[in-house]
């Protein structure tokens, strides 16, 4: 990973879209401060696309969706994207409404079981707004618990035929293949008619833990706040990048740099 401070001003000039996790990216000790909804919503003014891919369950992405300054939101690691439409909430699922129904009742019962298997964990409290996983919590509203717990919460979701994946703060586990990328791939093409190679010079990807390695490696212009550093991930699963902040700070770096390159192209 460079110093962000190394990343290529003429990219930077002509950035199109900036898209970006939430959790630990966007925010810091759990707080989406104001320079950060500011920095979003200049962005779009000046018509740079804000999409965003998290984690975060169905019901806290419809407000997203309805609230915040930006095109999309991906939620749940992949599984449904949210845009505003002419006053209203275009959603879009990968699985039929049956089958999201069906795979929840299992994974809610392998979430369950797992809490029970390694203590000081707890089904995270966004759970009841979730449509498509679950979350166990590690490092939210229990006393954080080392990576390697998290690791090893992934592994036994595994074992029981999940997907799952390590976030700042949550494992997330969901029935399918889908990821942070697919759907992003999908909301390119059905929304902008354009493929990740169209705009891959023209994309900031920002984030912060392994559930975002999906996007670091498609991305060359990714960029990792500095809490990357303390997962232990594949090379080739790391951003391009990583700031000297940590969360918000380190978007902030990103963002002022941004609206500074298009301020001087203007």
């Amino acid at each position: 990973m460079n110093p962000f401070d190394e990343f290529p001003a003429r990219e930077m000039a002509n950035l199109s879209f900036l898209v970006s996790d939430i959790d630990d990216t966007l925010t810091l000790g759990g707080v989406l401060p104001a320079a950060v909804y500011t920095a979003l919503e200049t962005m779009r003014a000046i018509g740079i696309k804000v999409i965003l891919i998290t984690g975060r369950p169905a019901g806290w992405c419809d407000m997203i969706a309805r609230f915040w300054p930006i095109d999309a939101v991906v939620g749940e690691n992949g599984s449904f994207y949210f845009k505003p439409e002419n006053g209203q909430i275009k959603r879009v699922w990968i699985d039929q409404a049956e089958t999201r129904t069906a795979n929840l009742a299992k994974l809610q019962i392998m979430a369950e079981q797992i809490v029970g298997e390694f203590p000081g964990t707890a089904l995270a409290e966004d759970n009841p707004w979730r449509a498509t996983d679950v979350a166990v919590d590690f490092a939210e509203d229990v006393k954080a618990l080392p990576l390697t717990v998290a690791e090893q919460i992934r592994s036994r979701f595994e074992q029981m035929g999940a997907t799952a994946k390590v976030s700042s703060i949550h494992v997330n586990a969901w029935i399918g293949s889908y990821d942070k990328l697919s759907m992003f791939e999908r909301l390119l093409a059905a929304e902008y008619k354009l493929s990740v190679d169209d705009i891959l010079t023209k994309t900031i990807y920002t984030g912060d833990s392994p559930n975002d390695a999906p996007m670091f490696r498609r991305f060359f212009l990714s960029v990792g706040m500095k809490s990357v550093r303390q997962y232990d991930m594949p090379k080739s699963d790391l951003p391009g990048f990583v700031t000297d902040g940590d969360g918000a700070d380190g978007f902030m770096e990103v963002a002022k740099q941004v609206l500074q390159s298009k301020k001087q192209v203007s």
